[in-house]
Parts: C-alpha cells; structure tokens; sequence
C-alpha cells in the first residue's frame, strides 16, 4: 500500500456548494450523481510510512473530510499519478491508500466482497459491468481520464511496413506476426488491462462480425489468434514493466501493444492505431457502497478536485493521457471497438489464449530447500507451489495454473542440486506429476545459489525455441554459501552467450540479500518479486502473469 498525507487549504465554499446540491437530489433528482454506477462505453501492495503530519490538525482543513482516509484498489498504471495525488491531498487534507492490484483480478476480489475498500482505480470497469453484484456493489464512479491501447512500432519498422503512411487493419497486423515480418512485445491478457484490451480489440475485429464478440465466436478466430500469437516475442505481467523490458532491449521486437500514454514517451515510436477500431481505458475513480459519510464526501471531493480544469491539464502533460482539457487536435481519431457482453465470452477467450493460442510456457523452478527452510517456510513453499496446480479455481486464478503444453522443470537444490523433475503439462491438463513432487520436497542442507543457477540457465537454454517463451524462476531464502558468487556469476553469464536473453524473475524471501537479487534481475533483464510480507502463494501467481 501507498500512503500520502498532507494538508489542505479552506475549501468552505465548495463544501457549501456540495450540500446544497445534495439536498437538492434528495428531494427532487435522486439521479444527481456524478455517474451513477453507470454502464461504461474493462503489481503489487507495498505499505510505505507517511512523510507529513496528520492533516486533520491542520485548521484549514475541509471539516468534512479532514484525516478521512480513502483505501482504493488500483490498477498498477495509476502510479503514475502519485505527484498528482499527493498535492491532491495536501489540498484536500484526506489520506488517499492505494493497493495495486490486476484489472481483472481486481475486479473478481472486489466483486467477491473480499477486502476492505472504499473505492477502485481500475483502468475501465468495463469487466466488472458483466458481475450482476455490480449493482449492489458500486455506489458511484467518475472518469478522470483516458487512453486507448494502441500499437507503438519502431518508426524504420513503421516506414518498411507501410504502417507510418496508412494504418493496417487488424487482419493485416495477424499476417505480418504470423509471417515473422512483425515481432512484438505485449502483457498477459490474464494479469495485464492492457494486454487484455488488446486480445478483444483483435478477438472482435477478426471475428468480422461488427458487434462485440461472443463465447461462440472465440472457437471461429481461435485460428487467427494462433497465427497472431507466432509474432509475441516479449511478455510481460504489467504495462509498466513491458515498456521498461522494452526500452532495455528491443532488438527482439520491432513494437509493443500498449497504452497510447506509454507509447507516446517513447520518441522512437510511432502510433500505430489499427483501422478497426480499439479499446479505450477511461480510468474510472468507483466508489464502493456502505462505506460512510466521511469516506462518501472525501471520494467526491477528490474526483472534484481531479476533474478540476487545472488539473486535468496537469494530467494530460504528464502522463501523456487524455483528458477533458485535451482538444480533438492533440489526440488521434479511434472507432471504439465494443466490449464483450457476457462473462462467459470473456472467460472462454482468456481460457482459449492461455491454453490454446499462445506460445507455451518453458519455465525452470530453481528451488530453494536448504536448512533454512523447515517448517512454516516449506509449508508454505509448497502451498505456493501447488496453488498453481489448482484446476478446479475459479475466474482469473483458474487461468494462473499451469496450462496444457506448457514444459515445467524443477530443481532443487541447497549445498548442491538434490533433484530435478521434468513435466509437460498434457491435453487433459493432469497436474498430478506436479503435485507428487512438491509434496516430496524436504529441507536440509546449505545454498548454493549461483552455481545452481547456472545449471538451471543451461536446462531452460537446451529447450528454448521460437514457439516457446523460456524463463527461470529463482526462489531462495537466505544468502549464498558456497562458490561461486554474484560476481563470479556475472563473468558466467556474459561469457556464455546461449543462456542470454533467458530472464530470472526473483522471488525475495526471508534472508536473501535484496541488493543481489536485484542485481541478478538487471543482468538478466527479470525481475524481483517481493514475498518479505511471507505470501509466497501471492507472489508466484504474480509470477505467472510474466510466464
């Protein structure tokens, strides 16, 4: 969670203002919300101190919402809108929470009346309109801005194509990928908004139907979206992450599929909008029911403050996002592409793509299974482990287990490699191979971190092919023992081209050393993944959405 706190000056009149308009739609116009739960056009919670003093001794402070605390699940993209939020709240003297969640995800752990919330920040809402518990659920929400998910194709790649002059459609987008004339990187559809927007914009323009697809449809373009799938040459859990693995290393990619605001910092990009249409994003502030004045009146004040005209200019200069300020000559025409109407439609395509459609999984599991790790530690290990072979989860976890063709290797180690096992996830989707061997792991012995690094790196560079996407998965907790070390293993690797290019994604766990873990990350273009709070079932699921 993100915690800010500040001050605010007299905001009396607008308060004034608000009551009046209040008694007003009580007594006559019960419709008079800012948008009433309305139907619209669908990375992890860290808890940091507060930096400034309680803003309910601040006697400028709104009596109606001074120190009122507002916790909002978010989508991860609302990072950056903290400076934003921070002198919202110094103005406004309320305390904004955020908890970063998946849109979808999100929206299922919302939906299911888990967590104690007042509002959301998702990118859209358009997912959660197709819960019936919406209704019930949702008090009310406010657009504060918006983006489309567009195509940022390097600007040579862009001239070569054609694309810089005319837009393609999205069938002339399936035949470049499917050609190897197109290469891009995009998020998981299952953890990402972004990705996600991008499967139904390509899902609905293929299927040629002109309306918004159906579960029927899915099986009629699950051709196509294979042939689309052949082009993915970089994955990503997130947005943020996808355009930061990009700016890394794009030589892998000739584009990416992502927000237009993300795509639009990057001066080497051209916006590419296909000629069907698209998904926009319109960042819906939602607040949630039952949960009391105070909070009722601090939701309102700031979505007043956000949609302020000043603001909404300061939104649209640094995020790149559009807004009310925004004029039809600083943004780009797009026909919007509609969104499913069914939660069915929505499952089966998700369903389809990860088990289906995309490149399958080759992961390596590198566990740790050292002295250390006795009892709560390996109990809890093992229940991360095997909530990933869960068959019968429901909505978006179902989707985070380990799926048909997907290749999983383990290695277990501690002062040397005490085993390894080799499974390819069949048709049926049978885990039961998995499970038996988890449930065998046992912990005795030191850590031998990097060398058994360097065997995993080596297995995992054995099996990597253009029809997989290859990574290791390092867990370990506490710090290396035995030779060599991280230095030592730095020289490995840049001296051993075939393992290069294979990411490690990091989970950090009790003792290991964050500075070297984060290191091995930047080496490998991976990623860290904190479990120091000890839900390890959290973060390997987080991990999925990278897989």
């Amino acid at each position: 969670m993100t915690a800010v706190v500040a001050h605010s000056r007299s905001r009396a009149l607008a308060v004034l203002l608000a009551l009046v308009c209040a008694l007003v739609c009580a007594v006559a116009l019960p419709a008079c919300s800012r948008n009433e739960a309305a139907e619209p056009a669908p990375d992890d919670a860290r808890e940091q101190p507060a930096t400034n003093p309680d803003p309910s001794s601040d006697p400028e402070a709104d009596p109606d919402v001074a120190g009122t605390t507002l916790r909002v699940l978010a989508g991860s993209e609302i990072k950056d809108m903290l400076p934003i939020l921070e002198d919202a709240q110094a103005e406004l003297g309320i305390t904004v929470e955020l908890t970063y969640q998946g849109t979808l995800d999100g929206t299922e752990t919302v939906m299911a009346g888990e967590g104690d919330f007042d509002a959301t920040w998702f990118p859209s809402n358009a997912y959660m309109t197709l819960f019936d518990e919406k209704s019930a659920l949702v008090s009310e929400e406010a657009s504060i801005m918006r983006t489309p998910v567009v195509l940022g194709v390097k600007r040579d790649r862009a001239a070569e194509l054609g694309w810089d002059e005319k837009s393609p459609t999205w069938a002339e987008v399936v035949d470049a990928a499917a050609s190897g004339e197109f290469a891009y990187g995009m998020s998981s559809p299952v953890s990402s908004n972004s990705g996600f927007s991008a499967l139904v914009e390509l899902a609905t323009a293929i299927s040629g139907t002109g309306a918004a697809i159906t579960a029927a449809d899915v099986d009629v373009v699950a051709s196509d979206l294979t042939r689309f799938a052949q082009g993915q040459a970089l994955t990503s859990g997130s947005s943020g992450w996808l355009m930061e693995a990009y700016d890394k290393d794009s030589s892998a990619v000739d584009g990416v599929f992502n927000y237009e605001s993300l795509i639009l910092q990057d001066p080497d990009l051209v916006e590419v909008i296909p000629q069907d249409g698209v998904i926009t994003a319109d960042y819906p502030l939602t607040l949630l029911s039952g949960r009391g004045e105070k909070v009722e009146a601090a939701y309102g004040a700031l979505v007043d403050y956000l949609r302020r005209d000043d603001v909404q200019q300061r939104i649209a200069e640094e995020t790149h996002r559009r807004t009310d300020a925004t004029t039809p000559d600083d943004e780009r025409m797009v026909f919007e592409i509609p969104f499913p109407n069914r939660l069915a439609t929505v499952r089966a395509l998700l369903s389809s793509w990860v088990s289906e459609v995309r490149k399958p999984a080759n992961m390596v599991f590198q566990i740790d299974t050292s002295g250390s790790m006795g009892g709560e530690r390996l109990d809890a290990l093992k229940a991360a482990l095997l909530s990933l072979t869960e068959t019968g989860a429901d909505g978006t976890a179902a989707l985070l287990t380990f799926q048909p063709r997907e290749m999983i290797r383990f290695v277990e180690f501690a002062s040397g490699i005490k085993s390894e096992k080799d499974l390819v996830v069949g048709e049926d989707g049978n885990l039961a191979g998995v499970s038996s061997y988890v449930s065998g792991l046992s912990a005795v012995g030191g850590t031998a971190l990097y060398g058994t690094l360097q065997h995993a790196l080596e297995l995992a560079a054995q099996t990597r092919a253009d029809d997989n996407v290859t990574s290791v998965v390092l867990f370990s907790d506490g710090e290396n023992t035995d030779a060599p070390g991280i230095e030592g293993f730095a020289q490995w690797y840049e001296a051993n081209e075939t393992v290069q290019g294979i990411p490690v994604y990091a989970i950090l766990f009790g003792e290991a050393s964050a500075d070297e873990m984060g290191r091995l990350a930047e080496l490998t273009s991976g990623r860290v993944f904190d479990a120091g709070d000890g839900d390890l079932t959290a973060a390997f699921k987080e991990i999925r959405g990278y897989l």
